[in-house]
C-alpha cells in the first residue's frame, strides 16, 4: 500500500511540474519598447545615426562639451552617445554605463581657411579644434602632431562653431584663423561658404598610416538600469536604421526635415540639405566620408582595446560592454 502510495505522489508531482511548464510557456513574452529610452548625443555627425528619432520627445541633442555633465545624476540619459575615450574614462570615473556600440568611424579632417600664405601649417599659424582639451579631437592632433603646435591651438564649444570659424575665417573672438579641425558633414557646409577654404589633411589616412588601425569615433553606452532585452532591441533598431541609411542616404535627408534653415542648424550642428552630398563622397580610404557604421561594441573588443591603447588606456573587460 506504501509503494502503492509512492507511486501516485510522484505522478501528482510529475503532472504538476508539467502543468507549471506549460503554464510557463504559455505566458507571453513581454513586449519591448525600446523608444522609451532617452537618448543624448552631441550635435554633429552622430545625429544622423538617429534621423529616424528626431521627432521622438526622449531625445535631445547638445553642444559636445555637456555630455560630461551628464554622465551622473537626475539628468543621465538610458542612452548616451559620445567618443569611446571620454565614455572609457567617465565609467571607470563611477558613471554606471556600459559599452554598446560604435556608430562613426572617422569622419575628422583638417581644412585650411585661405589665410595661410605659405599653405604650409607652422607652429605659429593659428588652429582651430572644437570640444575641450580632453576630448577625442584634441587627444587625436596631439597623437599626430605631438606638443610643436600647442601655442597656436584655439578651442570651439563644438563642431558648429569651429564650422563657423572655417566658413568665416576667424575665431569666436574675431581672432583670423588658418586651419580648423572639423567633422563632417560640419565640415562639407563651412567650406561651401568659404570659397578659399580647401581640404589639408584626411585625419583617418593620418591615423591609419601612424597606428596601421581603423578610426574607432562615436560610441553608445547604455545606463546599467536598462534591462539587457530592451538594450538590445534599440541597439538592434539603430543598426538597422543606420544599414538604411548607408544604403539609401536620402532617408537621413527625410528624418532630418523636420527642421529647416537656420533652425536646422542649430538643432543638428550642420545643414541637413548637405547630407546627401556628403554621403555620396568617399575618404581617403574609400569609406563613406561621414563615417557613418555601425558595429556591437563586444563583437569588435580587440579593435577597441588597440585604439584605446593608443591613448594609454587599459584593455577592457568583458563587464565593460552591454551584451
Amino acid at each position: 500500500m506504501k509503494k502503492l502510495l509512492s507511486i501516485l505522489f510522484v505522478l501528482l508531482l510529475l503532472c504538476g511540474c508539467a502543468s507549471q511548464q506549460k503554464e510557463e510557456e504559455s505566458v507571453p513574452e513581454e513586449v519591448v519598447d525600446p523608444s522609451t529610452l532617452t537618448i543624448v548625443t552631441p550635435k554633429g555627425a552622430p545625429v544622423l545615426a538617429f534621423y529616424d528619432q528626431i521627432e521622438n520627445e526622449n531625445y535631445t541633442r547638445v553642444a559636445a562639451d555637456a555630455i560630461a555633465a551628464l554622465w551622473t545624476g537626475d539628468n543621465s540619459p538610458d542612452v548616451l552617445v559620445v567618443d569611446l575615450t571620454s565614455g572609457v574614462k567617465a565609467i571607470a570615473n563611477g558613471a554606471s554605463y556600459k559599452l554598446g556600440a560604435i556608430i562613426t568611424f572617422g569622419n575628422f579632417y583638417l581644412a585650411s581657411t585661405g589665410h595661410d600664405e605659405n599653405d604650409t601649417m607652422d607652429a605659429d599659424d593659428k588652429i582651430v579644434l572644437f570640444g575641450n582639451e580632453n576630448m577625442l579631437p584634441n587627444k587625436l592632433w596631439h597623437y599626430l602632431y605631438g606638443n610643436d603646435y600647442d601655442d597656436a591651438l584655439l578651442y570651439e564649444a563644438d563642431a558648429q562653431q569651429a564650422a563657423a570659424a572655417l566658413a568665416s575665417g576667424k575665431y569666436s573672438d574675431g581672432t583670423e584663423v588658418d586651419y580648423v579641425f572639423l567633422a563632417q558633414p560640419a565640415l562639407f557646409g563651412a567650406m561651401k561658404q568659404n570659397e578659399n577654404a580647401k581640404l589639408y589633411a584626411d585625419i583617418q589616412a593620418l591615423y591609419k598610416e601612424k597606428s596601421g588601425l581603423d578610426m574607432i569615433q562615436a560610441a553608445v553606452f547604455i545606463k546599467d538600469s536598462v534591462d539587457e532585452k530592451t538594450g538590445n532591441a534599440f541597439l538592434e533598431n539603430l543598426a538597422n536604421s543606420i544599414a538604411a541609411a548607408i544604403n539609401d542616404p536620402s532617408l537621413v535627408a527625410d528624418g532630418l526635415s523636420v527642421y529647416t534653415d537656420e533652425e536646422a542648424t542649430a538643432q543638428y550642428g550642420f545643414n541637413p540639405n548637405v547630407v546627401v552630398n556628403v554621403f555620396k563622397q568617399t575618404n581617403a580610404l574609400g569609406n563613406n566620408a561621414m563615417g557613418l557604421g555601425y558595429a556591437k561594441a563586444i563583437d569588435i573588443k580587440d579593435d577597441i582595446d588597440a585604439f584605446l591603447s593608443i591613448f594609454g588606456i587599459e584593455k577592457t573587460s568583458e563587464e565593460f560592454y552591454f551584451k
